[in-house]
């Protein structure tokens, strides 16, 4: 496609000439939770993913109402099998660059970019947007673009949370408060949430300056006799709403049991490059390096009706 600017056609090109060169990254151990104290929120990845969607535990603060995607014109998102990257293909991927690796938008476990592609001489920066040439373990052709964060994960900082929690804030304001990501604070309402898991939809986390604000929807039952009891058990910031017709706890636990255990199965295997999967919409949202032939092809078996493809490195429309 032309433009009437000279410029931009040349700068399109050039964009065209540097985006399809993704590699596989290195794999992190990913045995555990996250569990940090104030900025991460928990999120199962690798190998522990699957047995978290398998067992149906209850990942409360994984999810988060997503916002709307908003991926340039230039790149595919529409049909699943037009995600597919192949060697050579000109990609696009976003996120921050440490020691000439970019690193994808994974949860954090241990090792603070878990997830990466090569990107040559690419200096270090918190953000950037590139086109490349994709390869397996490396970008080449590469060039900066204006910067556009990625879809696909969020890297767990709070301020990547919605804003705007929709509760009033407690007099005096949200406070912000360190302890809301430990066992003490979080697994009694895990527990209650799963003992009454046909009452609730999954609760996702917002933010409100520095502080973090677990919204719970009830879909059935008296919502101020569900805020006292979860209030009592609950001691961070929390925001109890009516969410009548949603989806419970106990649909998407059935999910988890069904299409989410063949998803923790190709999770175990990690140079897949999956890292987060979580119940959206009566769907499985997978999350991954790139969408390669390879997994397309077994997450096919899995039914592609069941499933929302969410790859960070995308092809980009010739």
């Amino acid at each position: 496609m032309t433009t009437e600017d000279p410029i931009d056609d040349l700068l399109t090109a050039a964009g065209e000439r540097w985006r399809a060169a993704q590699p596989p990254p290195p794999e992190p151990d990913m045995s555990r939770w996250v569990t940090p104290r104030r900025r991460n929120w928990l999120i199962p990845v690798g190998a522990a993913a699957a047995t978290v969607l398998a067992a149906g535990a209850l990942v409360f603060a994984t999810h988060r109402e997503p916002p709307e995607p908003t991926p340039g014109p230039a790149v595919v998102a529409a049909d699943p099998a037009a995600l597919i990257v192949r060697d050579g293909d000109l990609v696009e991927a976003s996120g921050r660059v440490e020691d000439a690796q970019m690193c994808a938008p994974a949860p954090v476990a241990g090792d603070s970019c878990p997830y990466s592609i090569g990107v040559p001489a690419v200096a270090p920066t918190d953000g950037v947007t590139l086109h490349g040439r994709w390869h397996p373990g490396e970008l080449s052709e590469i060039r900066q673009m204006p910067y556009s964060p990625s879809s696909a994960g969020s890297g767990g900082s709070v301020y990547d949370l919605p804003l705007t929690p929709p509760c009033v804030a407690p007099p005096g304001g949200w406070p912000a408060d360190d302890e809301w990501g430990t066992p003490e604070v979080e697994d009694p309402l895990r527990d209650y949430l799963r003992a009454h898991a046909d009452r609730f939809a999954e609760p996702f986390a917002t933010h409100s300056g520095d502080a973090r604000i677990l919204v719970v929807r009830v879909v059935r039952g008296d919502v101020a006799e569900a805020r006292a009891a979860l209030t009592a058990v609950y001691t961070a910031n929390i925001c109890v709403v009516a969410a009548p017709g949603s989806r419970t706890i106990a649909a998407d636990e059935e999910l988890r049991a069904t299409v989410g255990q063949a998803v923790g199965t190709l999770m175990g295997d990690r140079s897949l490059g999956i890292y987060s999967a979580a119940p959206e919409d009566g769907r499985m949202r997978v999350q991954m390096v790139q969408l390669t032939q390879p997994l397309y092809d077994r997450l096919v078996t899995i039914g592609l009706d069941h499933l929302i493809l969410d790859p960070w490195i995308r092809p980009v429309v010739r």
